[in-house]
């Protein structure tokens, strides 16, 4: 992990006041623990020195940061290589083609092999049209000890990049497609659903100085913010809702009253203790209500 840029120059230092040839260049006199004085207590600020080891020490940081990032590109860049992980397998949810979306004149250029389970694609054809072909756009692959089975959830998006679950057709053609990839033997169960409603009441104690309803009209965009900003099977949590309600101007005190879901497939509403993570893998804002009150 790169070090901070003091941290860095810090080290410098150290190393600038044990040199013995600097200490006979410039001439300082070791103390009486036998250790060569601080750096700060002989150069100045404005020093050419310290200013010279501060440009050194912030070039030493963006090359850890670099090296950080590259390390950090190639890790997941081999976990993503090695068959059967479960990254391995999200990146091959994400390549699945759905041929229907592709114009029948562009649909010969597209070639899956059974035998290697891995897609021939025609560099002719435009990145535009494979993108809107390749229609998983959320996807993760858990691996369910308990149930003995890898558990697949993943979710298209509409025109406005909201998710939504697959429908039949398009779902047929991907298990169709996840049986050919998958690693014999492995149970899957593959869930692409409508999102999970959440709904909470909160009590918000609002500064005087702001209205009642532009507060609660802010509340209501910050808990949509919120929940739509959860990455895919993320987990929500009360505290991260009441702190994004916190952040609302003239919000003076957030008090959760109740958090719950409701799940599109029976209707039931689960009540939301501390944390959860969207049976369907992400949520839709359902109710919403909120108990305004003057701070006084």
């Amino acid at each position: 992990m790169a070090r901070t840029v003091d941290e860095i120059k810090k080290d410098m230092e150290r190393r600038w006041m044990e040199s013995a040839a600097l200490k006979t260049l410039y001439g300082w006199e070791l103390g009486s623990d036998n250790k060569p004085p601080e750096f700060a207590a002989f150069y100045s600020k404005a020093s050419l020195e310290n200013v010279l080891l501060y440009i050194v020490a912030f070039c030493g940081y963006v090359i850890e940061r670099l090296m950080d990032e590259i390390r950090k590109e190639i890790e997941d860049e081999i976990s993503t290589k090695v068959p059967g992980s479960l990254l391995w397998y999200v990146k091959k949810m994400k390549e699945f083609v759905y041929m229907p979306y592709l114009p029948e004149s562009e649909r010969d250029k597209v070639v899956f092999d059974d035998n290697s389970g891995e897609y021939t694609i025609d560099e002719s054809l435009s990145t535009a049209a494979l993108d809107n072909a390749q229609i998983i756009k959320h996807a993760v692959a858990i691996d369910d000890n308990r149930a003995n089975y890898l558990q697949i959830k993943i979710a298209t998006e509409d025109s406005e990049k909201n998710l939504k679950p697959l429908t039949p057709a398009q779902k047929e053609a991907f298990e169709s497609y996840f049986s050919r990839i998958k690693y014999a033997g492995v149970r899957a169960k593959i869930i692409t659903a409508d999102g999970d409603r959440f709904n909470c009441s909160v009590t918000v104690w609002y500064d005087a100085m702001y209205t009642a309803a532009d507060v609660k009209r802010d509340c209501e965009k910050a808990v949509k913010n919120y929940i739509k900003g959860l990455p895919f099977n993320g987990e929500y949590s009360n505290m991260a809702l009441i702190d994004s309600l916190q952040n609302v101007k003239g919000v003076k005190i957030a008090e959760l009253s109740s958090s719950s879901y409701t799940l599109n497939q029976n209707g039931r509403t689960q009540k939301i203790t501390a944390k959860v993570r969207p049976f369907a893998g992400y949520f839709n804002v359902g109710s919403l209500n909120f108990t305004m009150k003057c701070y006084e």
